[in-house]
This record gives C-alpha cells, structure tokens and sequence, in this order.
C-alpha cells in the first residue's frame, strides 16, 4: 500500500506511469468520503443500485472470481471443471459481460486462433443455431443462456448483485473481500474478472490509467494520435454561431488544445452502449430520454446538413434479422470524451457516467428519427429500426451493461506492448493467442485549424496470431500473490488493443482459472507455479499456444494447386518420438476419387528413435465441372494421420487473367468464376486480395455486374465482390480504386481510395438482409462510382457514391476475394460483365 494515501483517496488514485497503487478498502458509495446526492432511482437501465444492508454472512471456496464478465465465467467454469469449488460475484443481476449485453457480432481477428473453452463457447453457440461448427454472431439472451447453463452444469455458485467494499490481506496474499450488503468471501486462489481491475486495485496491486507516452515503451501508436477512421469526411463549424469563436462550442466539442503526436495523458477511450436491434413489426420504438435536448446534436445535424449520414454504417447482421449497432463517423454511438471518469470512479460516479451514455446514445437516435431538422430521409431509415422486444426485457429493449472498452491496466512484471502484437517480442510463457487488430477508440473531440477533429482513433493491423503471457495477467509477487487478472491484465494502451476482444478474455479466463486451481494442488503462488504443467493442462483442454500450431510426428506436404489433369506430387514424413523403434512401417495417401500412385518406397522395416523416414506419390483429382475446388488428401502411418489441402483449379480463359496479391487460386467455368484466396484484408494500410480481372475494360460509364453465389465465412469480415483500378496488379500503390464487396452475413460495403495513396479509406454500408446470393454492381460516374445490390438480380438498392478523382480514363475490372484471415476463403462468382 502507497503509504501516502488515505483511504478517501483510494479511487482516485492511479497514475498514467503507474503510479497508482491501491491500498486495502474501495471508496465504498456513501462512505464519508464520498460527496454528493445518490443518483436518482434509476427506472430503466442502470450500472449500480446500492445493495441493502444484510445479516453479515461469510462464505468460502477454493476459487473466488469477481466479476461475471465472459472471462470470469470461463475462469469459473474452468476451475469448476479441475475440481476445485468456486465462488462466481457478479457485480450485476447477469453473466456473460458485454458478450451478453449486445456485442453479438464477435470481434474475431483470426477465428483459427481461437481455442479451448473460448472455442467451445462459440461451438454452443453454432449447436444452438445448429451452425455445425464455431459460430460467431449470438443474440444477447442465448450467449447469456449458455453462460448461465454451463454454469450450472459444473456447480459454481453464483452471487448476484455484489459490490465490492474491501479486501482483508494476510502478507503479500488476498485474506478475504467484503462485499456491500454483508457477504464476505475467504479463498485460496482469487480473479479479478472486471473490464475496471477493481479487485487488482484495491489488493495494492500497481496500475495505470490512459494512454502512455510513445517513449515509455518505444513505441509507434501509444499515445495522442488525430483519427483518420472515424473522422469527420467534410467540414463542419463547431462554433454555437458558425464562423465565430467567440460564441462558444457547440455541444460534444472539447475545449482541449490539440496535443503531440505520441504524447501520454489519462485520456480513455470511448464507451457506448452495442445495441441490438431490429426490423421486426413488434420492434421498440426510439425511447426519448429524459431531459432531452435536440440542440445537444447540433454538430451532428450540421454533419448531415454537409452530406454525411454513416451512424448505421456499422450495423452488423446477427441471427433472427437482428444486428450489432457499434460505432461508426465522426458523430455517432460513441460517447467521445464521456469515458475518462469510469475507470477509478466510485460506483455513484459511474452511474453518474452511465446515465450521461444512456441519455446522449437515445438522445442522438431519437434525434435521427424524429427531429424535423433531419431529412425524411434520415428520419425513415433510422425509423425502420427499434430495439427488440424480445431482448433485454428488464430494460425495455436496451442494453444493461455500457461497454467499458477499457479501464485500469496492471502493471506487471510483463507488459504487453505493440512489440508484442507486431511480432518483435514473442512470449515465451504463453497462455493463449490474441490476433486483432491494435484497436482503440476516439478519446476525444477537439478543433483543430477551426474545424472539429477527433482525436484517438488508431486501427494499425497485426501480421498474425502473437501469444499472450502468462507474465501478464499475474501481479508482481510483491504486490499479491493469489491473485490473477485477465481482464485489466498488464499492457501498453496500444498493446491492449489487440488484447481486448472478448474471445481474448475468454481466453485468458481460463489460463487465470488454470492456474489458480494448479496453484492450489500444488501449494504454491501464481509466480512460482510451474510453467510447463500450466501449459500441459491448457492444451490437454484445447488452447492454442503458438501459431501456427506446430506439426505432429507425420507431415504431409503437398502441391497447393494442381489443374484438372495435371498430377500434384505430395510427400509424407514420419520421425520416430518414442524412445522404441518402430518396425514395420508403411506411409500410406489417400483422397476420395484420385489416382495415386507412390513414386518412392511407401514400407519401412525399422524407423530407430529419433530418425525419420518419407514417401512420395504422384496425385491426379478426378474430373469435375466445378470452376475451382478444394480435396485433402491425407497421409498415414504408426497411427499417426496428417492432411493437405490442394486447389483443383480450371483455366481461366482470355479475356480474363488472374492476380494474387495474396496466397490465391483460381477457376473458370463457362460464365462462373471462382477466387480462393487468404489476405489481411483491404482497408487502409492493408491491400491483399486475390482477382480474376479485364484488364483496361472499364471506361467512363462503365457498369460492372457479378452475381455473387456462395461465399466461405473464414472471418465475419471477409469481403468478396467488384472492383474498379487503374491497375489490379498495383497494390499497395495504384489509384483510382474503388471495391464494392459483400460480407458473409450480407454486409455490403462500397470502398474508396480518396486522397490517392494505394489503400482504400473511405466507405459506405449497406445490409442485404440476407446471407445467401446477392448480385452487385458497380458504375463509373464522372469522378467516381456508384455501388448498388439486389437480393433477386431486377431489384436494385444504392450503397454509396465514392468519389475518386484521379481515376485514370480506362480502368481496370475484376471480381476479387479477401478472406481477412490468413486461411484460404472460397468465393464463386456468376454472369460477371462490363457493359458501358
């Protein structure tokens, strides 16, 4: 314990370096130190109700875990699931977090990479839909349920509506926490669970608030940084009276001055409410919150005035005709500047914080439908919309829990930086794999030069799967020694961007519940607790560790792409791991239809220990009049298999040709074409797609159509559709670039290279309604082009206009694929043309 602080300061403390060290006792509401009238009894959602005083009651239980979020349930279930008994608090009256409060459209990265119990909870997922496999789109109240079922199913006993008051400590370890209303619980082992680390804080364990410094860590994109996504796309005037400062900003505009570029402060990034909504006839309407003000949305009614409507633009498709509304523009879900208090907060000043996010998010979409300020326009798309009736039905419709993107980080003996997720430092205790982009939100709205800027936003891509830590979700030993963190686990601000994903957490969950049952078997602390029996236990259930995940004792490698008629060659290799030799031995290749033949020995008397052996076969795939397919062949031996996968493709004719920019293989059948392709995706500083293109085929005027029909979902976000290009074999550098390109879940988004850099950065969605066939097109108008979709090919519907005036006059057109992971995504295309 800082031996500074007295206990009214405890929650405010913290530091932007760390300084902050939290002693014993939260600032508990209505302590005397807290000032100011309780909040008004909240009606409809709320973050904190003061719980009433009760008998004292004293539980126990080998596992305590605070907070109910998605990786305290797993932390629970999993150290539920080595025999241990566990004790779940739940700060609310639900589990699950934000996965069950409205963020049903998953934050992936790389879906492959997720593993263990954060996996399985995905594949309940999919059996609930009966997906046949992961499935990453939930509505709120079925994640929440399969939370609760597994719960059940391995006997954790949950308390519900516990706030933490404060922590007994015996030495360097957690005695006990005392919970508002009278519970007390003593464990052995304890997690903190929460998005805010208040039970890392008040155990004395070192934290920090905000963004660092570049310098801190050496790193690029920490820190004060001006947005380039989620900006605003034309100028508006930010003064009450346009054109003089001297009248003042307009509301949801800071006064701050404009900061250094890399520079550290206590800023936090945006909150928001993930709102699940709805087209259904018995949707909710647009509740008018109280003290509403349409004058609070001036600045965004002069966006819209200027020609920007984007607030919809993120609203991702989930089951049953529901979606995911996230944050999307300059103006929109986002409570910019809102965030800064909620993390070392009292629980009063946070549900201060969340009825300002309550009022300003209904606000700003009651203001959209019903102002007669906004266009009919506006008013009506917005207005088709409600919130659903069966879905939170406690809080009318709208979500219970505000989504705290980020709170108090620990500091640790192992921070994770950027280095981390961009492949530099590569952990050698890991526990689980994070693969998102290094994302975080505005922090805040400032002008700039006269003009509204928002400051914050940084979306910078990830090579791959990195691992995580162990080091990074355990206190340093002489802050607390029973303690795990995997939530507001030890990392850079930047860092954390990647991290902070929920199959993330769930992830981390159960190293944290993991480890603290070994922990507990073995008698000893989270620091001390041998690595190698925690990883052993973690891949025995299922985690991933190391990507890409390392081969077996038999490999098989194989051609990766073999025309109709041609012959792929592929090799097997086995080595002996066992301390016998192996006697006896045939490689053998099989794949349904083919004709293989060995062109090496395939039978082996013995393989000594330690040594290996191999077989090689020529492989022709049976004829077929798929335009490009895809067949494993698999290879055994010593009871082991392992597979291959090979591209069968068609030639594609003239006057057609191909472009990979990325792993790609492609086929052409009569008038359908097929492109499987991996790449990172196409936006901003990525460009990596696979074509089948003509090359100069699009003048002025020109209109490309393509019935897209069939799409492989390798991610939520993989894209596949139309584009335009002075030159597809540019990327990465040619202009004039313009894609129109579906989702797997019929997301439609129409993409643009404004300022002539190489990389798309502007964009317009639309939503199809539909995951099955849709047909785009894709007309240059003047300086731009204009996107459009039809979900029966006679029907059509706008997306968007891009503007790109440094187009060159004949242009380049293709059907392209991107599978925004790094496994291979199968897309075929029909009827595609270029008139005009």
């Amino acid at each position: 314990m800082s031996g500074g602080l007295r206990r009214r300061d405890l929650l405010a403390a913290g530091g932007a370096l760390g300084a902050g060290v939290l002693g014993a006792e939260l600032l508990a509401p209505g302590s005397a130190s807290a000032t100011g009238p309780d909040p008004a009894e909240p009606t409809g959602p709320y973050y904190y109700r003061r719980a009433a005083p009760g008998r004292p009651r004293r539980v126990s239980a080998d596992v305590c875990v605070y907070g109910a979020t998605s990786a305290g349930v797993i932390a629970a279930v999993t150290a539920a699931g080595l025999g241990r008994s566990v004790v779940l608090l739940a700060f609310g009256r639900h589990v699950g977090g934000i996965t069950a409060s409205g963020l049903g459209a998953t934050d992936v990265g790389v879906s492959a990479a997720i593993g263990g119990l954060a996996r399985q909870f995905y594949e309940r997922v999919g059996a609930h839909y009966g997906a046949g496999g992961a499935q990453f789109t939930v509505e709120p109240h079925v994640a929440e349920q399969i939370f609760e079922d597994w719960l059940v199913e391995r006997h954790v006993t949950v308390y519900r509506d516990q706030h933490l008051v404060r922590v007994r400590r015996r030495g360097g370890r957690l005695g006990a926490i005392e919970l508002e209303g009278g519970l007390a619980v003593t464990a052995a082992q304890y997690v903190d669970a929460t998005y805010e680390g208040d039970l890392m804080a008040a155990a004395g364990v070192r934290w920090t608030v905000g963004r660092e410094a570049n310098a801190v860590y050496g790193e690029t994109w920490d820190g004060y940084h001006l947005a380039v996504n989620h900006q605003f796309k034309v100028p508006v005037d930010p003064y009450r009276t346009p054109g003089d400062p001297a009248s003042g900003l307009l509301p949801l505009v800071s006064s701050a001055a404009p900061g250094v570029t890399g520079g550290g402060d206590r800023r936090v990034q945006a909150y928001n409410f993930r709102l699940c909504l709805t087209r259904a006839a018995d949707r909710l309407p647009w509740p008018k919150p109280a003290g509403y003000r349409p004058d609070r949305y001036e600045l965004l009614r002069r966006y819209l005035d200027a020609g920007v409507f984007d607030v919809f633009g993120n609203n991702r498709t989930m089951p049953h005709g529901k979606t995911d509304l996230n944050n999307n523009g300059a103006v929109a879900t986002d409570f910019v500047g809102g965030s800064d208090g909620w993390p070392t907060g009292s629980y009063r000043q946070r549900e201060r914080i969340f009825q300002r996010h309550l009022r300003y998010q209904q606000g700003l979409l009651y203001f959209l439908a019903n102002d007669p300020g906004v266009s009919a326009e506006v008013r009506t798309a917005v207005a088709a919309w409600g919130l659903p009736a069966d879905e939170f039905t406690g809080t009318g419709g709208w979500p219970h829990e505000l989504y705290v993107r980020e709170g108090r980080r620990m500091i640790s003996d192992y921070v994770v930086t950027e280095h981390d997720c961009l492949g530099r430092v590569v952990a050698d205790d890991p526990v689980g794999l994070a693969s998102y982009t290094m994302d975080t939100h505005n922090a805040q709205r400032i002008v700039v030069d006269g003009r509204p800027r928002n400051e914050g936003d940084v979306e910078t891509r990830v090579p791959g799967p990195w691992p995580v830590s162990y080091r990074s979700i355990v206190p340093r030993a002489g802050d607390c020694t029973n303690l795990t963190v995997p939530v507001a686990m030890s990392a850079s601000h930047i860092g954390y961007g990647s991290v902070r994903m929920e199959p993330v957490f769930m992830i981390l969950g159960q190293a944290a519940g993991t480890a603290a049952a070994q922990a507990i078997a073995a008698g000893t602390t989270v620091q001390e607790l041998d690595y190698p029996t925690l990883r052993a236990q973690l891949l025995a259930d299922g985690a991933l560790l190391t990507w890409p995940v390392p081969a077996g004792p038999l490999s098989l490698v194989a051609d990766r792409a073999v025309e109709h008629g041609d012959t792929a060659t592929a090799t097997a290799a086995l080595r002996n791991t066992t301390a016998e030799p192996l006697t006896g031995v045939t490689l053998a290749l099989t794949a349904p239809g083919w004709t293989i033949a060995a062109t090496t020995p395939t039978t082996f008397d013995t393989v000594p220990p330690g040594e290996g052996v191999a077989a090689s076969w020529h492989a022709s795939p049976p004829g077929s009049d798929d335009a490009l397919r895809r067949a494993t062949l698999t290879a055994t031996g010593a009871g082991h298999s392992a597979t291959a996968t090979v591209y069968v493709e068609s030639p594609v004719a003239p006057p057609y040709r191909t472009f990979a920019g990325t792993q790609a293989y492609f086929g052409q059948h009569g008038d359908t074409l097929a492109v499987a392709a991996a790449g990172s995706d196409l936006w901003t500083h990525a460009d990596e797609y696979g074509a089948i293109y003509r090359p100069a085929a699009a003048g002025p005027g020109a209109t490309l159509t393509v019935r897209v029909a069939s799409q492989e979902a390798t991610s939520p976000d993989a894209r596949a559709g139309l584009m335009l290009r002075d030159d597809v074999t540019g990327a990465g550098a040619s202009g004039g670039y313009v894609v129109l390109a579906v989702k797997p879940s019929g997301n439609l988004l129409l993409l643009w290279d404004a300022d002539g850099d190489g990389y798309v950065e502007s964009v317009a969605r639309a939503d199809a309604g539909t995951s099955g066939p849709v047909w785009l097109r894709l007309t240059r108008t003047g300086t731009g082009a204009t996107g459009a979709y039809s979900t029966d090919g006679t029907s059509w519907r706008p997306v968007g206009t891009a503007t790109v005036p440094r187009a060159a006059d004949e242009q380049d057109a293709a059907v392209f694929v991107t599978a925004h992971d790094p496994s291979v995504g199968l897309v075929g295309f029909d009827g595609f043309a270029v008139t005009g």
